[in-house]
């Protein structure tokens, strides 16, 4: 059975979501809703915290709730592995009006359990690991940490993916210059709340949950790179195009 609570933030969500409460637009204050559905002040209080835990709302302290601006970016996962891909991000900001920008790190590590077990190699194999934020009006919106089998890429042009002649070159087109032509990419996603770095370095804001693509990239049957990409789920909507094959 519906709680009282869970009813008030409905009807606040449909307003929401049907546009008669527009971003930026203040919500009816606790006391307001007090009286409009006679219910305690903790009933309300509680129908607030639901719509800010789902992200909604913000709440100031003596100014009140607000609807929060959405107004996300699209990622279109085909966009990511074409040949001569350009650059799939800032494409994606700019048709959202922000500017792209994007910092990285590149370093040696060694793989851990999880990322050994993609990449089908040992645990505690040299990997080249890159980390990346992704800003979009210098607000950082994506968190990626990709890794690169040593044995399969030390010597090579694309050792460090950041340098070099294939530097601004997107996957396929980096591993097809060492003979390793990228024919499958599996995505896989879920979503958790975030961990104290990740709320830091991604800035959120209370109630955001991070959306996380577990990506692994092969050639033929071999892994050849493997990734987490972490998204603001405030931020983003991802869009995937399944063909359907003709009938025969």
């Amino acid at each position: 059975m519906e709680h009282m609570y869970e009813r008030i933030a409905d009807a606040l969500r449909e307003q929401i979501v049907s546009g008669a409460l527009a971003p930026g637009d203040r919500l009816p204050s606790q006391e307001a809703l007090t009286d409009q559905y006679d219910v305690s002040r903790i009933v309300a209080r509680e129908a607030l915290d639901l719509l800010e835990n789902e992200g909604l709302i913000d709440r100031t302290k003596r100014l009140g709730a607000f609807v929060r601006r959405y107004q996300p970016l699209v990622r279109r996962s085909e966009q990511h592995y074409r040949t001569n891909p350009g650059a799939p991000f800032a494409e994606e900001a700019f048709a959202a009006d922000r500017i792209p920008r994007y910092g990285h790190e590149t370093y040696p590590d060694r793989a851990g359990g999880d990322i050994a077990a993609r990449l089908k190699i040992p645990v505690g194999a040299d990997v080249m690991r890159t980390d990346y934020v992704s800003y979009a009006n210098d607000e950082p919106t994506m968190l990626t940490h990709s890794y690169e089998p040593l044995e399969r890429t030390k010597g090579t042009i694309i050792e460090r993916p950041e340098e070099g002649p294939l530097m601004t070159a997107g996957l396929v087109d980096r591993f097809t210059a060492i003979d390793l032509r990228p024919t499958r990419v599996v995505e896989r996603l879920r979503s958790r709340m975030p961990r104290p770095s990740e709320t830091e370095v991604l800035r959120l804001r209370k109630g955001t949950p991070v959306v996380i693509i577990m990506r692994t990239t092969y050639s033929n049957d071999i892994p050849v790179e493997t990734a987490d990409i972490l998204l603001d789920a405030h931020r983003f909507e991802l869009e995937y195009v399944l063909t359907v094959d003709p009938l025969p």
